[in-house]
């Protein structure tokens, strides 16, 4: 008892090193002299650790640390994420945001479901990956997984897929907006954002380093994609993939995301205008403190062996799910918004 209550000791140690330790590269030259967000140098950080120190990784995954950081403090982050909000800010997505989300979320998944299949994946595998992409990354691959009943290592290669695609969209779309090429606002740019990439935490990553408007539009349009996993869930059960006993497996409340309903709680609560700005600061300081631990933590997940055991197959998949997002949020930001 012991000896595990000292490694999580030790694994929360490393973990709030790794986040303390890429806020400060942050402040200094070169990284400040770029802007680049304490988010993305989390990412790299925790990857470079990933893969020279296996004995680390496997003392953190042990712990639970891991889990912990990239699911309870990654929400609770995107959580008072919600204090830098309002109402009116989420008005500014309209109609045009909740049409976009539902577009990209339910047209994402079922073109991978059945490219998946065609390209040899089984029908969960591809249910799996297409979930992931779709919606809201690791999380939705999850709860996808708890309604067919997946395989540990068929969720283990989807969350794969979806923290690599996601983290090279995490790093390119700021170099995509510094450029130019797409010839997007700061706004559509967020737009886009929200609507392309996997993870919550790539978006905040993405947005960060593009600019406060993007990084505010593009949480508020992934938010949404977020709450459309109730609706999605009903959706991927008619599908029938896995019947126990006669019964379709579902399961909508324990994984309905309900950090999605506290976020819009938080922006409602902002909106009232009482808090002080000496209080928000505070609230923003431990933002972004839960949100580079958890950067840390996802950074830690990609690892080199993983992602070689995998095959192509899945990353076939989860490559051309990319190039659909990249087009199809394109075009719609660039026509709609």
């Amino acid at each position: 008892m012991k000896l595990a209550k000292k490694r999580k000791i030790r694994s929360w140690l490393i973990i709030l090193f790794l986040a303390s330790f890429s806020i400060l590269l942050s402040k200094i030259p070169p990284f400040s002299t770029f802007y680049i967000s304490p988010l993305i140098i989390a990412v790299v950080v925790g990857a470079i650790l990933g893969n020279i120190s296996y004995k680390n990784v496997l003392m953190l995954r042990r712990s639970h640390v891991l889990a912990v950081s990239t699911k309870q403090i990654l929400r609770l982050g995107i959580i008072l994420f919600g204090f830098k909000l309002s109402i009116a800010d989420i008005s500014q997505v309209g109609i045009v945001g909740i049409f976009l989300s539902f577009f990209i979320v339910f047209s994402t998944f079922f073109i991978g479901y059945y490219l998946g299949q065609k390209i040899g994946l089984d029908r969960k595998s591809a249910a799996l990956i297409s979930s992931g992409s779709s919606i809201c990354g690791a999380a939705a691959v999850l709860a996808a997984g708890s309604v067919i009943k997946a395989k540990s290592d068929q969720i283990a290669i989807a969350v794969s897929t979806v923290v690599v695609f996601g983290t090279i969209g995490m790093f390119v779309y700021p170099l995509i907006f510094g450029s130019q090429i797409l010839a997007f606002s700061e706004l559509k740019m967020g737009f886009f954002t929200g609507a392309s990439l996997h993870e919550v935490a790539h978006v905040v990553g993405a947005g960060s380093a593009i600019g406060e408007v993007a990084q505010a539009n593009a949480v508020i349009i992934k938010m949404l994609r977020v709450l459309m996993l109730a609706p999605f869930l009903i959706v991927l059960s008619s599908l029938n993939l896995e019947v126990s006993n006669g019964k379709k497996l579902l399961n909508i409340r324990a994984s309905f995301p309900y950090f999605a309903l506290w976020f819009l709680f938080a922006v409602s609560f902002n909106s009232i205008g009482i808090l002080s700005d000496f209080l928000l600061d505070i609230i923003y300081f431990i933002d972004i403190l839960l949100l580079t631990i958890a950067m840390s933590a996802l950074g830690v997940t990609i690892r080199k062996d993983v992602l070689k055991n995998a095959g192509k197959k899945p990353f076939v998949l989860a490559f051309i799910l990319f190039v659909w997002l990249f087009l199809s949020a394109f075009c719609l930001v660039k026509f709609l918004v």
